[in-house]
């Protein structure tokens, strides 16, 4: 049960070390960290089924890449904010991000503040 006022935040990454370094970073702020995933597949089936304020997606990962789900995602929920991230400094994955409804998109270099940033200004429209 996440608390009054917390942003539910459903983080998709493939690898297990950066969904962990997320979840500290957010850590002791008003974003609680409700599900993680390791794949696009698995993202577009929780945010389906499941009560998100934002997710905050890898741009690359096995089993439904990033970009695909957050297109699969913007069609049954666009409204939904989704922040993409990525370690790939590539401007054809921000401009493919944005063209399909992304409220933002980091590099995985971020800071804490960019990162929580990010999430609550995407939960805030």
């Amino acid at each position: 049960m996440t608390q009054p006022g917390k942003i539910k935040l459903l983080i998709a990454d493939d690898y297990p070390v950066a969904r962990s370094g997320i979840k500290g970073l957010l850590a002791d702020t008003e974003i609680k960290v409700v599900a993680d995933v390791a794949t696009g597949q698995a993202a577009v089936k929780y945010a389906s089924e499941h009560a998100v304020d934002v997710v905050l997606m890898d741009v690359r990962m096995p089993d439904g890449d990033g970009l695909t789900a957050l297109g699969r995602i913007k069609v049954d929920k666009p409204d939904l904010p989704i922040v993409m991230i990525s370690v790939f400094d590539n401007p054809m994955y921000v401009a493919r991000a944005i063209a399909l409804g992304a409220s933002g998109f980091l590099l995985k270099g971020c800071t804490r503040d960019e990162l929580v940033n990010a999430i609550t200004k995407g939960s805030h429209g």
